[in-house]
């Protein structure tokens, strides 16, 4: 039976989910679009899915669906109207899967497994978050320590943005204090991505074990994070740009230290 009104009770679950608060108590999250579900569906995590007419209007809508029902997801068929109504997007796809939350990770033990993680402070725009989360699971980093502050990082467009890595990378949250108290606890040298009293990052040895800090989009790193960081490093910019996005710095640097230590 299709769900075709907005009041209908997985209607309004859904719509929940739209906010942190939801997302928290019940540890789901809300995943969409065609190739998203499709790289969610090799995993467990999925709850349910809804869909329109729109997706079994194509092959490989059709052959998803198929795959989804064959492995047991509740599979729920909505009017464009209700879907519409639970979408983050205005040109939807006609899919989006509700997913079980990965767990944060407490013990880091053994997951540094290339001495490279990556600590975003406070970083507050959700397409950032998710095209640098999406950027470090393609490097190879071990994960992302996310300060207080920092975006939910199961914000629908989070999720859309890291194309699935949410899923995948290791993730923790932590304070300012926890954060140099953890990365002194496995010895990673925090450096901060910072214009003030920085040397180049080409010159600066990130083949060490480190934790690279990129700060909030506006304000740069807190001070109570910045005082623990044992080196500063910027890149240089010409025509007098200011500064470059908070996704794309994280790229570059990430990337030198890939660079650097040639392990990909």
């Amino acid at each position: 039976m299709k769900i075709s009104s907005r009041q209908n009770e997985r209607i309004k679950f859904v719509k929940k989910l739209h906010r942190r608060r939801y997302r928290d108590q019940s540890r789901l999250y809300i995943a969409e679009g065609l190739r998203l579900v499709e790289d969610l569906s090799s995993t467990d995590m999925i709850q349910e899915v809804y869909y329109t007419d729109r997706l079994v209007s194509s092959p490989r809508g059709q052959e998803l669906l198929e795959q989804l029902q064959e492995s047991g997801v509740n599979v729920y068929l909505c009017s464009e109207e209700a879907f519409g109504d639970i979408a983050d997007t205005d040109n939807t796809q006609g899919i989006l899967a509700i997913v079980h939350q990965p767990e944060l990770v407490v013990n880091w033990e053994h997951k540094l497994k290339q001495g490279l993680v990556l600590v975003v402070d406070q970083i507050q725009d959700p397409g950032n978050l998710g095209t640098i989360m999406r950027t470090a699971l393609a490097a190879g980093v071990d994960g992302i320590w996310m300060i207080k502050g920092t975006v939910d990082p199961f914000n629908p467009k989070v999720v859309r943005s890291s194309m699935g890595a949410v899923q995948k990378l290791p993730l923790a949250s932590m304070t300012a204090r926890e954060c140099a108290e953890l990365s002194s606890r496995f010895g990673l040298k925090l450096i901060a991505a910072d214009l003030e009293n920085a040397d180049p990052y080409y010159d600066t040895d990130l083949a060490q074990p480190c934790a690279i800090v990129i700060g909030n989009e506006g304000s740069g790193i807190q001070l109570e994070l910045l005082k623990h960081c044992t080196e500063r490093i910027f890149i240089p910019l010409a025509n007098d740009v200011e500064s470059l996005n908070a996704s794309v710095a994280a790229a570059v640097l990430i990337y030198e230290s890939v660079r650097q230590r040639q392990f990909i």
